[in-house]
């Protein structure tokens, strides 16, 4: 132990007598401002806590479990859909794969708890079968039956609309494939499944990796979808610590333990990987040319396509467009027009702030070798699992500080509602950026110092042109879950300030669900533009 820790503090020294710099001091203050609102969940769950006990011993366990299981089928799921369309519209010549390239994407758009609205009839036809259950079997076996019943429709749902994490990043990778390596497959012998499995897979790893990791932390942190089928995960339970029991001391415990949860989960992840690398870094590889499949195979990459298409875009807007036709003279034009001026305004900063601040980091971590930059980014992309009313509640309490300190109000305002978004979805734009420089930029970087390039040269010469299409798909991630995000406006908007989501949420809360696709359906239309223009970027990398 004691030389464990001499090693430690000799690496620490090491850093900041090599490494400490305007670009590594910067990316640090940025980092530990980012996570101060997390910090102060983490500082306040030592407040007493009347229920923890309480919470621990009952249904501690079952927020675990129902966690892990949600987070387990969702991840399974979104990559068999993910993956697997990404790979035939990236690589593969079949009728219709221009449309399916862009149409896929469309799930992204639709906010989890509006998936769940309009499949919320789904469990009720089901009802026969469980009072089959019932009378045949036992009660017991029902209510086995209904839990099962319940999470393979939930996790459907969340998968939906989640897939398109993986598949965005997993085509831009397939997109770029070496056509070396895929031409080294064919000769000897390989057909398009082999290639899949043992060459273009195990290349696209770190992207696949990234991609799903974003969604893994939108599952854990889903409320509203949960909530709706009825699912107890560690969201719904700071939630009903919070509110109904008026325990906010354990709802931050509970945060706590969400945030150390999702900390685990990307330790373990990087430490399986052991620092191998999934990619190829040549300027001799030629643009890959996609296979040409035969009718049958091409029927079955047709239905593949299909498939998480309809259930992820399909049904839920054919449902939204039949209610907002019975509703649409409810509608105030002028109304809809401002709520969807605030929501792209606010949205277009929270993603340029965003992307600006993750590519700094990203780059002087791997720039520079920082470990402690590393430790950093890891703490400041944590905000991605932690509900977005915990982290509301985090900056009040920063804020509140803050003021007694200085005496100026910082609540209230659209610069602290821009900084919550930041704080929320860092590790949206992180992630496909780390991904895209270790992909690209390490081996560059180094040549770029030796030939005595600047700091700030090298990243706007070689990594920013590299790294484009990544920080292109980064914005678009921040923009469109900044459209979706609820918990965080409706708590830090300032007054009379609304936006396409809080209209939307308010409107079902009151069980006016047919009223509420309205602006629902104004998200998704939206969110067409960012999505067009990143499938755009997309072909550009096979030109």
């Amino acid at each position: 132990m004691i030389n464990i820790a001499h090693h430690w503090l000799r690496n620490l020294k090491h850093e900041f007598r090599f490494n400490l710099n305007i670009w590594t001091i910067s990316a640090l203050f940025i980092g530990l401002i980012i996570f101060l609102p997390m910090a102060g969940v983490i500082w306040n769950i030592s407040s007493p806590a009347e229920n923890w006990e309480h919470l621990r011993d009952t249904v501690l366990g079952r927020y675990l479990k129902g966690s892990i299981i949600l987070m387990f089928g969702t991840v399974v799921l979104s990559i068999l859909m993910g993956v697997s369309s990404a790979w035939l519209v990236a690589c593969c010549e079949f009728p219709g794969r221009k449309l399916f390239e862009w149409a896929l994407i469309l799930p992204l758009a639709i906010p989890t708890y509006i998936a769940a609205y309009a499949y919320f009839d789904l469990v009720e036809y089901l009802n026969p079968l469980l009072i089959w259950v019932r009378l045949n079997i036992s009660p017991s076996a029902m209510m086995t039956l209904n839990d099962v019943i319940v999470y393979l429709v939930t996790i459907m749902v969340l998968a939906s609309v989640l897939y398109p994490y993986v598949y965005l990043v997993t085509r831009a990778t397939f997109a770029r494939q070496s056509s070396q390596c895929i031409e080294v497959a064919r000769t000897l012998g390989h057909g398009v499944g082999s290639t899949f499995w043992r060459v273009a897979l195990p290349l696209a790893r770190p992207a696949i990796v990234g991609g799903v990791s974003l969604v893994i932390m939108e599952t854990l942190n889903d409320y509203g979808a949960v909530k709706h089928f009825g699912v107890s995960t560690f969201t719904t339970g700071i939630f009903r610590t919070w509110l109904s029991l008026n325990d906010m001391p354990g709802a931050l415990r509970l945060a706590a333990c969400l945030m150390a949860f999702i900390l685990l989960i990307m330790l373990l992840e990087k430490w399986m990987r052991f620092g191998a690398k999934f990619h190829i870094n040549s300027q001799a590889n030629r643009p890959f040319k996609p296979y040409s499949l035969t009718k049958t195979k091409a029927f079955t990459a047709i239905l593949c396509c299909l498939f998480p298409l309809i259930i992820g875009f399909a049904l839920p807007v054919s449902r939204l467009a039949y209610w907002a036709i019975l509703t649409v003279d409810k509608v105030s034009l002028i109304s809809l027009l401002k709520l969807t001026f605030n929501s792209i305004g606010i949205a277009s900063a929270a993603s340029l702030v965003t992307v600006t601040i993750a590519l700094i980091l990203a780059f002087t971590s791997r720039y520079f070798r920082s470990q402690n930059v590393a430790v950093i980014n890891r703490l400041a992309i944590l905000g991605y699992a932690v509900p977005g009313a915990v982290i509301a509640m985090g900056i009040l309490l920063v804020a509140g500080q803050v003021t007694k300190v200085t005496g100026i109000i910082f609540t209230g305002s659209l610069i602290v509602l821009v900084f919550a978004y930041v704080v929320r979805f860092l590790a949206v734009a992180w992630q496909p950026i780390d991904s895209g420089m270790e992909r690209n930029c390490d081996i560059l970087n180094e040549a770029s110092r030796s030939l005595g390039s600047s700091v700030s040269r090298t990243l706007l010469q070689v990594n920013l042109p590299l790294v484009y299409n990544a920080i292109v798909v980064g914005a678009l991630f921040v923009f469109v879950d900044t459209m979706k995000e609820l918990p965080l406006t409706l708590i830090l908007r300032p007054f009379n300030f609304e936006t396409l989501s809080t209209r939307t949420f308010d409107l079902a809360s009151q069980a006016q669900i047919p009223e509420s696709s309205v602006p629902a359906l104004c998200i998704i239309a939206v969110s067409l533009l960012p999505v067009i223009w990143l499938n755009r970027q997309m072909r550009t990398l096979k030109k």
